[in-house]
């Protein structure tokens, strides 16, 4: 069997697995919105916490360790709104008045650790004074908060450590305790008894009283939660904390401790969700870290990425289509050879060749749209033109695995990109607005995106346009594509190209083919070659 055969098998079983948890209704074209798929099970609603180290958030934003601009400001915002939480733990909180930059209060109930506020000091980046380093809750005003306490232990009666924050919600669980928590920073040893930095010590200090606070619940069988910056390294198992923490006889889980941290140069995360008295396997399925639009070190909105659970009280949430893409090695190994199959492929044409494109989708194919299954699994409701319309305004959807070096690489042979979505074209900006967060070197010189309107619909007639995609792949070579182009400026796709490539997670991204008439023997020789075909369980025309 060769690498191909064995490929091609692998994406047929992996399909195969989608089907067991969702059934999809056969539809014309295979985009997220146009699948409808029905739950074969009930999904009580869930519960999303998040937390997230804003990094000295203060009022007014010229002041300050971190100063920010009114864009800045206006960013984390929108960040904090696609987050989509119920509940936020934030750290590192000045005042209310801060926190009111981001939450507004006709939206959020906001509530500040009651620690008094600390001396300032200097900062060492700047030379400026600080502002205070505090914890608080932003809670969905709909949502009643049936307690609040200041976990004051944490501080050890010392001026600048910070209080914890303990709220009482109500979770799918029943009554849960919330905890955040900003823990003593400068320890990242594996055992701080082990330690004599000021810094271990005082973490020596601050490990038994979280300790006690996660003991009695699970005396109580109380549902809890913990989260917040740890400043420690405890997703590794033999730290000394988490093996504290996670004693034999007790049900606490850190359900991110498989996350990668969202800077390169920091992998092993020190933000963390801790639970206890509920479902921390399925809820551990759901952990996610959301990065920023732009992830360069002098541009993201906090040295600390958001990160976030869903709870729930069904172990069968999430489908097994979406906890394969999201979490299998599989999937990124499929999707990464494919690519390299594609970028040897290019590198074979001359260099002489010119006027020549790959025709590509764009979601599942450039783009990974898995985080908008996930939240359409667990909220139960499954998708929805609605949030399906969000989404892609919202921008967020990330790279698949070896989408951008076979760009660039195609780019660097002299070839271009169409980019043929079945995403409404009136979207086309906030795609295109998507794809360069995500780093591509996309120009209107190199790549053409074309969303699909009514006419690509309307041109299927079972003979010269087959698919709803076959009208675009003719504009292209016939020089009449009609081209997304951001305001202001022009593009240079009025010649004809040559389609030498096409890429796709779906049968209908092939031109003429549809999922019924699709002939696998006449379409296999040219299949590694010129047409690459990517696994995607989760949605399809089939």
């Amino acid at each position: 069997m060769n690498a191909f055969s064995l490929l091609t098998v692998t994406c047929i079983a992996t399909l195969s697995i989608g089907c067991t948890s969702t059934i999809p209704t056969k539809v014309a074209d295979s985009s997220p919105s146009s699948e409808v798929v029905t739950s074969l099970q009930s999904v009580s609603q869930p519960l999303k916490v998040a937390t997230w180290n804003v990094e000295h958030l203060a009022y007014p934003i010229d002041t300050g360790c971190r100063t920010r601009t009114p864009s800045e400001i206006a960013a984390m915002k929108a960040y904090a709104k696609n987050l989509d939480a119920d509940i936020i733990a934030l750290q590192e909180v000045g005042s209310k008045a801060a926190l009111q930059q981001i939450f507004s209060e006709d939206d959020w109930q906001l509530i500040m650790s009651t620690r008094a506020d600390s001396k300032a000091y200097t900062c060492r980046q700047t030379g400026a004074l600080s502002t205070q380093q505090k914890v608080a809750f932003a809670v969905k005003k709909a949502m009643p908060v049936l307690n609040t306490a200041a976990i004051d232990q944490l501080a050890l009666k010392r001026a600048g450590l910070r209080y914890g924050l303990q709220i009482t919600v109500n979770t799918p669980n029943g009554p849960t305790d919330i905890l955040n928590v900003h823990m003593k920073s400068g320890c990242f040893v594996d055992d701080y008894l082990k330690s004599d930095s000021p810094a271990c010590k005082t973490y020596a200090q601050q490990a038994p009283i979280l300790d006690s606070w996660i003991a009695k619940r699970e005396t109580t069988n109380t549902p809890y939660i913990v989260l917040g910056d740890f400043n420690h390294r405890i997703s590794a198992p033999y730290n000394r904390l988490t093996r504290t923490l996670l004693s034999n006889e007790r049900s606490t889980s850190i359900t991110t401790s498989h996350l990668i941290g969202c800077q390169a140069r920091y992998p092993a995360p020190i933000d963390h969700i801790i639970v206890g008295k509920m479902d921390a396997k399925s809820i551990a399925k759901s952990a996610q870290v959301h990065k920023y639009k732009n992830m360069d070190d002098k541009a993201m909105l906090s040295d600390h990425c958001a990160v976030s659970v869903s709870i729930i009280d069904n172990a069968n949430a999430l489908s097994a289509s979406v906890l394969w893409q999201t979490t299998s090695k599989e999937y990124q190994a499929l999707t990464t050879y494919m690519y390299q199959q594609a970028q040897t492929a290019v590198t074979k044409l001359p260099r002489s060749a010119t006027n020549w494109v790959a025709v590509m989708d764009v979601d599942e194919t450039v783009l990974d749209n898995s985080a908008y299954q996930k939240q359409t699994e667990l909220s139960g409701k499954g998708y929805t033109p609605q949030t399906w319309q969000a989404w892609v305004k919202s921008e967020n959807a990330t790279l698949v695995p070896g989408a951008k070096l076979f760009i660039e690489a195609l780019y660097k042979q002299g070839g271009k990109v169409a980019l043929v979505t079945n995403r409404d074209k009136a979207n086309d900006v906030h795609t295109w607005n998507n794809l360069k967060a995500v780093g591509l070197p996309i120009t209107v010189e190199n790549t053409c995106l074309m969303g699909r309107s009514e006419a690509d619909k309307n041109a299927v007639d079972g003979k010269h346009f087959i698919n709803d995609k076959d009208l675009r792949r003719q504009q292209i070579t016939q020089g009449t594509a009609d081209c997304y182009t951001p305001k202001g400026m022009q593009n240079n796709w009025q010649q004809p190209q040559v389609i030498k490539f096409q890429v796709g997670d779906n049968i209908e991204d092939f031109s003429g083919v549809t999922q019924e008439s699709a002939n696998i023997e006449a379409l296999q020789p040219k299949l590694g070659k010129s047409l690459f075909l990517l696994p995607n369980p989760m949605y399809g025309s089939w």
